[in-house]
């Protein structure tokens, strides 16, 4: 197993190494929790699935890299005027977006009920996204998506699913899981201040923003956001 900081050189080329082997997860520390990255692919799902002993029903969100990708699998008027652009999205950083790519009846490994979710955070976590994703450009697998083009890498809480002690935010914990299910990589970041657990998600939708999931930043994000769309 091996073990290095996001500051070192070459972070991109080690995961993409992982990715490349029969086991292609990685664990990746992240601001406030750690998480488990694959490919956006049947493969890397099912690698998730069984590092995660996942329970059924379950779909894994993606990385955001590119914002023009993540906001380009959106359904034409599916966000509200002032978070239809890219650069407008930017106000969700900290958070999973999640957006309706599809009819309601999809489903798939990415997406539940049409929607699928990306997590935005800043650098240096986004730049190792953005670099992971513009390498696997020619390694998706639309079909997954509802037809649309999707790089980012899958990414999922690091923990069993359904474990009652819930995300895993301290080292000792996180080591264990990594050498218990046989993780080759784990990027080590420096932790947020604040308390720690799984970044919250928003559900943005023509006329509302509905907040599924609580967690850690989620009141700063809304006083970012225009007031209206939580009414």
């Amino acid at each position: 197993m091996k073990e290095i900081h996001i500051t070192e050189g070459g972070i991109a080329d080690e995961i993409l190494r992982v990715f490349d082997s029969e086991k292609p997860v990685i664990m990746f520390q992240l601001p406030s929790v750690y998480t488990l990255f694959a490919p956006p692919t049947k493969a890397g799902a099912a690698a998730l699935n069984e590092a995660k002993q996942r329970l059924s029903g379950k779909n894994y969100g993606t990385a955001i890299g590119s914002l023009n990708s993540f906001s380009a699998m959106a359904m034409e008027n599916s966000l509200p005027s002032e978070l239809s652009s890219p650069e407008a999205l930017k106000l969700l950083t900290g958070a999973f977006i999640k957006i309706n790519i599809a009819p309601n009846d999809f489903n798939s490994v990415v997406v539940r009920n049409g929607t699928h979710q990306g997590v935005l955070l800043d650098s240096p976590h986004r730049d190792v996204f953005m670099a992971v994703e513009e390498e696997l450009q020619n390694k998706t697998e639309p079909a997954l998506f509802y037809g649309k083009h999707c790089a980012a890498p899958l990414c999922t809480s690091a923990n069993q699913s359904g474990d009652p002690l819930g995300s895993i935010t301290d080292w000792e914990r996180a080591y264990r899981f990594a050498k218990d299910r046989d993780i080759q990589l784990i990027i080590r970041s420096e932790k947020a201040n604040g308390t720690p657990g799984s970044y919250p998600i928003f559900h943005v939708t023509p006329e509302k923003i509905s907040i599924k999931r609580s967690g850690p930043g989620e009141e700063e994000i809304k006083r970012k956001l225009p007031k209206h769309l939580f009414e």
